[in-house]
């Protein structure tokens, strides 16, 4: 009786544990639906529905998630989102333990999926909102990417893309799983190198460093490369890279190259099967023909452009260039009536995205809010009387005048600041190398700890400066008190009533001083990132370094490495 009960007992949770676990032929099932979406998309939807009426409840969620696939593929956002949801909730309230790694991975792609869709729709509030709420829910890898996606989205390009390569640099080297095919895998990360060479390219509309253009394409042609090496869908993966780098050639301002590139779509007819990839071919090859002015040919690819984003409805930063350039072509054909209508709908398009942080939504081109705002409102400003329109340009006339003789102030109160800086630096420099005693410090008034202490800490602090112990990450006042084998109490009093100065403001200036010499010292160094410069001196990030080198000196670190190049 006993070992029926145990026996009973073994089978029950046998059957347990195989519910949590597709079996074989069910992995190569989903993993051929996976593939077919790319190359038989039809038959994938038909597979798909058979999956999801299956008996077994976790075969029949691969089924449910691959339909969603098909219809966000279609760009039917809302009823793909509509199924993902569905879907979610069923994963939730079926018998998969939470803490298991299916039902983590089962969640995490939905969430992925449904991120994508508010990601392309410019949602990235609800993108976020997703991230958050099932953070615990979605694999490490999963939720690091996507949130780096929406860091380079919102303009901390640096902080997203280092994001993006760690995790390319740490998925690298996952091995194959049941039924999946090698160029399947390689698919995936060339799809992340693509994703980071994107985003390199936003960088650079911030930083005009042609650097991060060459990254980009270096990215791309990776990416083509895996593909192209297994023959995988080689037309459409050449297409692809035409594109890119037609794009890269027209943020570095080179037009004539550009749109060469962008009429190279005639030779892979396949992107037609891709809406998407051909509303970019046509905004692409809109903006090349609107800067090189040929005013028709840019409003007829805008006119595609627009036609079929009523079905995608993909990126509002995209149609509000598209927007703008027709605004801009009307002005100059001198048909007010478009013109007006167009800068309408741009001011209309930037009030809804506001909601979405205006000032870091990047678009193509360096399409900037404020100046198609500030275009939009020119055109329907335009309608008014001609004495207004007068009056309005005498004011800009004015404003850039003032504009011109505050910037050359400014420049001129920076150079004095540099010189300054220069000046100060070589009489440390001189003094250092004159004298090796210790400077007395002279008691303050109102000084409440004994001379001998004041001395040791002294004498401690200038052997600490000496040592460079300061560019320390941890060099902190209960550090540099267990150094000088005092307490923090003492130290602080030390800081506070004798130097006159708090210990974080004594840190700061150490590490500032050190950064100036050596930038003139080692030329070398001015190569360096802002990030490695500010981890070289004890800041984890970039924007604590620039915060603190503003505010010692006055002048913002790439002013004054750059001074210094000019100097040479």
């Amino acid at each position: 009786m006993h070992k029926l009960i145990w026996l009973f007992i073994l089978v029950l949770t046998t059957s347990l544990v195989n519910a949590q676990e597709l079996n074989e032929s069910e992995i190569k099932k989903t993993r051929n639906i996976q593939e077919l979406l790319i190359s038989n998309p039809e038959k994938a939807h038909s597979e798909a529905l058979k999956i999801s009426q299956s008996k077994s409840k976790l075969f029949s969620f691969f089924g449910y998630y691959y339909i969603a696939n098909y219809h966000y593929n279609k760009s039917d956002f809302a009823y793909s989102k509509q199924l993902l949801v569905a879907l979610i909730k069923k994963i939730e309230k079926s018998d998969l333990p939470k803490s298991s790694k299916m039902y983590k991975n089962l969640i995490g792609m939905c969430v992925n999926k449904i991120f994508y869709i508010h990601k392309n729709l410019g949602e990235y509030d609800a993108a976020l909102m997703y991230l958050e709420h099932y953070k615990n829910s979605v694999a490490d890898n999963h939720f690091n990417e996507q949130y780096g996606l929406v860091k380079i989205a919102l303009g901390d390009y640096v902080d997203g893309i280092s994001i993006l390569k760690k995790e390319l640099k740490n998925s690298q080297h996952h091995k194959l799983g049941v039924g999946e095919k090698k160029v399947m895998n390689k698919k995936l990360f060339a799809d992340k190198y693509n994703i980071i060479g994107e985003a390199y390219q936003k960088y650079y509309i911030q930083s005009k460093k042609i650097v991060y253009l060459d990254s980009a394409n270096l990215y791309f042609n990776v990416a083509a490369k895996m593909m192209l090496e297994d023959n995988f869908q080689p037309e459409y993966t050449k297409a692809l890279l035409c594109m890119r780098e037609a794009k890269s050639a027209a943020l570095a301002g080179n037009y004539f190259k550009s749109l060469s590139l962008y009429r190279e779509r005639k030779k892979y007819p396949t992107i037609k099967e891709n809406i998407r990839t051909e509303q970019l071919f046509d905004l692409g090859m809109a903006d090349c023909f609107h800067h090189l002015n040929q005013v028709d040919s840019a409003l007829y690819y805008c006119k595609k452009y627009i036609k079929n984003y009523q079905t995608t409805k993909v990126s509002k930063e995209n149609l509000l260039m598209a927007y703008n350039i027709m605004t801009q072509c009307y002005n100059e054909k001198n048909d007010n009536k478009n013109a007006y209508l167009h800068a309408q709908k741009s001011l209309e398009l930037i009030q809804s995205i506001g909601g979405i942080k205006n000032n870091s939504l990047n678009f193509l081109h360096n399409y900037d809010l404020s100046k198609i705002k500030e275009a939009s409102n020119k055109v329907i400003t335009s309608k008014n009387y001609f004495k207004i329109s007068l009056f309005g340009i005498l004011i800009i006339l004015a404003l850039v005048i003032y504009s011109f003789y505050y910037y050359h102030k400014v420049q001129k109160e920076k150079h004095i600041r540099f010189l300054k800086i220069i000046q100060h630096l070589r009489e440390a420099k001189v003094i250092k190398a004159d004298t090796s005693q210790i400077t007395k410090i002279e008691p303050q008034p109102k000084q409440i700890i004994d001379d001998e202490i004041i001395e040791k800490i002294a004498i401690g602090l200038k052997k600490i400066e000496q040592k460079e112990t300061f560019l320390d990450p941890n060099f902190k006042l209960a550090f540099v008190a267990k150094k000088l084998n005092t307490n923090t109490a003492y130290l602080s009093q030390y800081f506070n009533q004798v130097m006159q100065k708090s210990f974080s403001e004594y840190t700061q200036e150490l590490r500032i001083q050190y950064v100036l010499q050596k930038l003139i010292d080692t030329p070398y160094f001015r190569k360096y990132t802002l990030q490695a410069i500010a981890e070289e001196v004890g800041y984890k990030d970039a924007t604590t370094f620039v915060r603190v080198f503003k505010r010692q000196t006055g002048l913002t670190p790439n002013y004054y490495i750059e001074k210094l190049k000019d100097t040479e």
